[in-house]
């Protein structure tokens, strides 16, 4: 699922931003061209409920580099960043972001995004009991 997340961050991206910015889902040594995203996926979570339900936490960061500091314009920038990341189609469906936070340095700018989704696991390789027999003194 992280990588049909990962896939849905980067088509959003490219939607939002078109070939103006190079998109990275992998870190390269080498031939990094400026401006571009880079899409980390940072961890996965899951909080497993009663009946084999589970809560499922995928968190990644999305970070854009620049030549130079953001000063001006940074709060439209992020917002179309957000506008892109906020919902992604990951060929399963649509895919919410919960939680988005930017954080900014020196030419660089990190977007946090936590997407969740809810699931069920398959079911287990037993039989529930419909009825008990009880034998009467054996």
């Amino acid at each position: 699922m992280e990588e049909k997340i990962r896939n849905g961050i980067a088509k959003a991206l490219l939607n939002e931003f078109g070939d103006e910015y190079s998109i990275y889902t992998q870190s390269i040594e080498q031939g990094l061209k400026r401006p571009c995203f880079f899409i980390l996926h940072k961890s996965t979570r899951y909080d497993f409920l009663p009946m084999n339900r589970c809560i499922a936490y995928y968190e990644f960061d999305v970070e854009l580099i620049v030549n130079e500091k953001l000063n001006q314009g940074i709060n439209e920038f992020a917002q179309r960043i957000f506008n892109a990341v906020k919902t992604v189609d990951c060929s399963d469906g649509m895919v919410n972001a919960f939680d988005l936070q930017l954080e900014n340095g020196e030419g660089k700018y990190r977007i946090k995004a936590v997407y969740c989704m809810s699931g069920k696991f398959g079911e287990n390789s037993y039989e529930l009991m419909e009825k008990l027999d009880i034998n009467k003194g054996e």
